[in-house]
């Protein structure tokens, strides 16, 4: 080695890595005398390009630098790629024979040292760092000691942290992208031996590759959000799951090592070479990320055409042609494989599709990124055919809106990054015609573009932030809440917890009591008060929940009923109502309050609008036949026209006329009851009625003052008889109070010895909750089916627990009863679904059973006692929930929507919203598709052909109808939290992996609204406008709703999983429950309720699920 220090040379190259030592050989062996710096020889070592391309490949061999053979190399034939549907791997090949090289990089970088040493015209300086570059001098530090030498050309070849490049002037730090961990697998094959393995699906892609024959190195790409502290579990849990064939295990231990190897992603595209005295090459010019292998070649690329060319500006040009590709393609590929936006993920779709369909596509592909191919137009094509095949795969189908606002959102994504790619790419040509002397704008303009890959725009610069704890054990909690729900469990084996609404049925019970001239023993008078009294809003007044604004239907309601209950006016229980309802005025009642009072002798029927029961005598055929409408509606019509076609009203007691005076304070005689038909209070009402209601509502007046009396005779007997047939079907108990009560007054006017209407009496006290300390109260919905079989699938997380087998058991006995086994007779002329093979909400007693409901018995049952469960059962329960699928691929709750109209500007409920008829509702979608995926998992002989077409048609629907930010609204829980759970649920049933644009998506959406303290809130409020509305305090309930969506989905953001799971641990009781909050249940958009049990098995679900995969994650 030729030893001339303090001299002068032709070149001086900083950085002795792979690109410099290479460019110090090929200058040197040109006849230039050339000094090569290296302040750490430890650098050597670590974790850097260890791919080269077939040009790379080709510049060793050509420099006799070769290190084929090396126990620490192979060769390299191209990639292959692992998409994340896990379909067949898609494999590209380098073209025509090449290959490249794949060599540790201590090995490569060893080989090159060892011929820099052996090469006359290199002075070589290890442990030499250099400390300020000018033109023709080059300072370092060498011992201590300040030195410099003198050099026509200095070049960088340094790094991303490149002291040339500080030299000139020029930003030496690039935002980070993401952090690579290096693992070493040993002992393992690759599929595809010789290959660069690209998978992905995992929270970022991994490049895997063989070293040796006993080595294998695996590159993660590392998201920035997650912190050092958590790679390990990341691995182990996140990635893992997404390794080829045979590589898991190995890539578990790996993970394990004590120490990762790590560094960080940047990228930065090349802007300038620097200037003629000053050069820039390999990294110090611009890097890329290492899972498209492109860096090191470039940077051989660059060393090879400075020594050899004779003026820089030709290098440079030279240079720019050269790599303009290759670098575009680099950070594309890269983007679209790391980018989970929307239309990031439809460019990687199309991608794949276009390599599966084509080898051309592959062999295209892999000529522009191995630099052999350096065509513009043929990257333009590509790409431009690649945004075309993207697009055409997004465009809906249907005219679905979501859909084509989703259609939008892509392409609205793809025109703007498009478009700040060109901006990008014309800055850069300007910037690199000026000489580079303003690289901040092109590389700024190019962020724009590729949001993932270069965040300078936004995103986090480094680490995230760290937390206090990860991965707390929650077994003693789980162990608490399973304690607590199997003391809840019945002697049946089922569970059921009270569906709390509000006292309103309670005082039509009272109402009814007292038109029917029924007695109320004292007891259950003195707990019907204690009920009005524990439901008081802090006013002294009614709501229609426990979280509403005083409303004058519920008001009204309860002050009757407290009245007819010997309350005296000016009780305190009731003495602040009847202010309220003097100043709100009575007559603003909602048309189902005026319906009672008319009943009651407390307003007049004039003042109501008709209610025909000739509707029913329509041909069915007719969109408004009721039979077309919700059944909860039409059934609450049915009893209501059969009752307002007599007219009846009640004897007027001292009672009812002191009520008078009460609720009329300027005269009962005074009130104008045809003017008031449509004054409404407008704080009770969801909507006004609209003005297609009010032209019916004309045309009502004019056939009730004209109708036939022999119609409308026979269409009263009609609905007498359907009432009496929907009371032999449901146990006497109709579909709900609500109607049931109305139903017995219709036979009670008809007949008051009538025993359908005695027997409906008697069992009107399955609705009733009793204690003393709440009260009496009448519930709306009994719900022993729904509770438990969610009680089972929450207990079926935590088998080993003492007492959960005999109470999986015992529930999965208990459900298997409940199931309607036989047909209804007259269920199509009552206008009712077939409801063999279903599940009520109830029990079987009940009648009506639900697409949802059954659903997730199915599931309990599945996984609670499989063995027991019969083929028959699961493949009746199969062909009900099919019959409850809508046109549009979506599942209706009771039964498949019978009308393509919109009737809901006919709703006469006024309160209620979204109650005319079914809809696709996300919960009965999501539930129906995950227990027809379970039954195809488990038993697969009960699902056939027009099974698995129901799937398939859900699942479009449920991404049509994702909302573009990722949530779902749900209906019958608050509100898009519930709606996510279930979106979520359906999405994988439906076969969406983690990686899954769609479940991403609502992942992310769950993440975002994760509030400080771990938990998850939505405030009820937003019901009423159908928008999310952050609540101000986290909720039990829709924590757990979020954890389970988040475990189920697979997602890989382990700390904000694990705390969730630390804030359910905090709120719960020493007992194993959790603290009633806001309610969490809602119907029709305004009527809130509170299931009890759902703070106790939705938890339990949570920790449960969540301890199974801490414990894979431990293990």
């Amino acid at each position: 080695m030729t030893d001339t220090r303090g001299g002068s040379y032709d070149v001086a190259i900083v950085g002795a890595g792979p690109v410099g030592s290479l460019c110090a050989i090929a200058h040197a062996r040109k006849g230039y005398r050339v000094a090569l710096f290296e302040a750490n020889p430890a650098a050597s070592k670590r974790l850097a390009g260890e791919w080269l391309h077939p040009p790379a490949a080709r510049i060793l061999r050509d420099l006799g630098l070769s290190v084929n053979g090396d126990a620490q190399s192979s060769s390299g034939k191209g990639f292959v790629v692992f998409p994340e549907d896990r379909e067949h791997p898609i494999v590209i090949p380098y073209s025509n024979g090449t290959h490249g090289l794949v060599c540790d990089h201590a090995t490569l970088v060893s080989r090159l040292r060892e011929a820099v040493e052996s090469e006359p015209g290199i002075d070589f300086r290890l442990h030499t760092r250099v400390s300020e570059v000018e033109d023709g001098r080059l300072s370092y530090v060498q011992n201590g000691a300040s030195e410099f030498v003198e050099a026509e050309r200095i070049v960088g070849a340094d790094g991303r942290s490149s002291v040339v490049r500080r030299s000139l002037g020029l930003a030496t730090r690039s935002k980070m992208c993401s952090r690579m961990v290096g693992l070493t697998l040993k002992g393992v094959n690759l599929p595809m031996e010789g290959y660069g393995h690209i998978v992905c699906g995992a929270p970022g892609p991994v490049l895997i590759y063989r070293l040796s024959e006993d080595r294998v190195r695996a590159v993660v790409d590392i998201p920035l959000e997650y912190s050092s502290h958590e790679w390990k579990g990341l691995l182990a849990d996140s990635f893992a799951r997404w390794m080829p064939e045979g590589l898991q295990s190995a890539f578990i231990e790996a993970s394990a090592e004590e120490r990762l190897d790590a560094s960080a992603n940047a990228v930065s595209p090349r802007v300038t070479y620097g200037t003629s005295r000053r050069v820039l090459i390999g990294d110090a010019a611009g890097h890329y990320h290492p899972l498209t292998a492109t860096g090191l070649t470039l940077g051989f690329g660059d060393a090879m055409a400075l020594a050899e060319g004779e003026e820089f500006r030709d290098f440079s040009n030279e240079r720019f042609e050269a790599t303009r590709v290759p670098e575009v393609l680099a950070m594309g590929l890269y983007e679209v494989f790391a980018d989970q936006r929307a239309e990031a993920t439809a460019l990687r779709q199309a991608m794949y599709r276009r390599w599966r369909s084509s080898s051309a596509a592959c062999d295209k592909t892999m000529g522009l990124l191995a630099c052999e191919d350096r065509s513009v137009s043929s990257l333009s094509r590509e790409f431009t055919t690649t945004i075309v095949w993207a697009l055409k795969a997004t465009v809906p189908r249907s005219l679905n809106g979501s859909a084509w606002r989703r259609f939008r959102e892509v392409a609205r994504g793809m025109g703007n990054r498009l478009g700040w790619l060109s901006l990008g790419a014309w800055h850069l040509y300007r910037g690199r015609r000026a000489g580079g002397t303003a690289p901040e704008r092109p590389t700024r303009t190019l962020a724009r573009a590729f949001l993932a890959s270069m965040p300078s725009a936004s995103g986090p610069a480094g680490d995230a932030p760290p937390t206090e704890e990860v991965s707390p054990d929650a077994g003693t909690a789980l162990e608490r809440a399973a304690t607590r729900l199997l003391d809840l469990q019945a002697e049946d084996g089922s569970w059921e917890g009270e569906m709390v609404w509000c006292p309103m049925l309670t005082a039509q019970w009272v109402l009814l009591q007292n038109i029917l001239g029924r007695p109320i023993d004292d007891g259950r008078r003195r707990r019907v008060l204690r009920h009005f009294e524990q439901s008081r809003l802090p006013e002294g007044v009614w709501g229609l929940h426990d979280h509403s604004a005083p409303h004058l239907f519920v008001t009204t309601l309860v002050y009757i009923a407290a009245r007819l209950l010997g309350v005296e006016r000016d009780d305190q229980l009731i003495e602040p109502a009847r202010r309220f309802l003097q100043a709100e005025g009575v007559q603003n009642i909602p048309s189902w309050g005026k319906f009672w009072l008319a009943l009651l002798n407390l307003y007049d029927w004039t003042g109501l609008h008709p209610i025909l029961p000739e509707l029913w005598s329509l041909p069915r055929r007719l969109p408004l036949h009721p039979s077309n409408w919700y059944c909860h509606t039409r059934l609450i019509y049915m009893a209501m026209a059969a009752i307002y076609a007599r007219r009846f009203q009640a004897p007027v007691t001292p009672t009812i006329a002191s009520l008078r005076d009460e609720l009329f304070p300027q005269g009962f005689e005074n009130v104008d009851f045809p003017a008031s038909r449509n004054r409404l209070r407008e704080a009770d009402l969801f909507a006004r009625p609209t003005v297609w209601l009010r032209a019916g509502y004309r045309g009502a007046q004019l056939l009730e003052r004209f109708h036939g009396k022999r119609l409308r005779a026979r269409s009263v007997d009609a609905l007498i008889s359907q009432i009496k047939w929907e009371l032999n079907t449901t146990d006497h108990t109709s579909i709900s109070p609500v109607s049931g009560l109305l139903n017995i007054l219709a036979l009670w006017l008809r007949d008051p010895d009538d025993p359908d209407c005695q027997r409906a009496l008697e069992q009107l006290d399955l609705w009733f909750w009793e204690d003393e300390e709440r009260g009496a109260r009448m519930t709306g919905a009994r719900s022993a089916s729904w509770d438990t079989g969610f009680a089972l699938q929450a207990l079926s997380t935590a088998p080993q627990l003492d007492g959960v087998p005999d109470a999986l058991r015992r529930g999965s006995a208990f459900l298997r009863t409940q199931q309607i086994e036989d047909s209804f007779p007259g269920f199509r002329e009552a206008y009712r679904n077939d409801p063999q093979g279903g599940w009520c909400f109830a029990g079987k007693w009940h009648g009506w059973p639900v697409t949802d409901c059954t659903a997730e018995a199915v599931l309990g049952l599945i996984a609670a006692d499989r063995a027991a469960v019969r083929e028959t059962a699961l493949r009746d329960a199969v062909r009900f929930m099919l019959r409850g699928q809508n046109r549009d691929g979506g599942f209706g709750s009771y039964e498949a929507q019978r009308s393509v109209f919109d009737l809901e500007r006919f709703n006469p409920a006024e309160m209620f919203g979204e109650s005319m008829t079914e809809h696709s509702f996300v919960e009965c979608t999501a539930s129906c598709m995950a227990a027809l995926a379970a039954c195809r998992e488990h038993f697969p002989e009960v699902i056939d052909g027009a099974a698995e077409r129901a799937l398939s048609q859900a699942d479009v629907w449920l991404r049509h109808n994702q909302e573009r930010d990722g949530s779902w609204r749900g209906v019958w829980g608050v509100q898009f939290i519930y709606g996510t759970l279930f979106g979520i649920r359906g999405l994988i049933a439906g076969g969406a992996g983690p990686n899954d644009p769609a479940l991403r998506s609502a992942c992310q959406w769950l993440l975002d609204r994760q509030r400080e303290d771990g938990g998850w809130g939505e405030h009820p409020g937003g019901c009423l406008t159908g928008r999310y509305v952050a609540h101000e305090e986290s909720q039990v309930i829709h924590t757990a709703w979020a954890l389970i969506a988040l475990l189920e989905a697979g997602h890989s953001n382990w700390t904000a999983i694990s705390r969730g799971v630390r804030f359910l641990m905090d709120a719960q009781g020493e007992d194993g429950t959790w603290p009633r909050q806001d309610m969490a249940g809602v119907f029709f958009r305004t009527a809130l309720l509170d299931y009890v049990l759902y703070r106790q098995y939705f938890p339990l679900h949570a920790l449960g699920l969540y301890e199974e995969r801490r414990k894979t994650r431990g293990s």
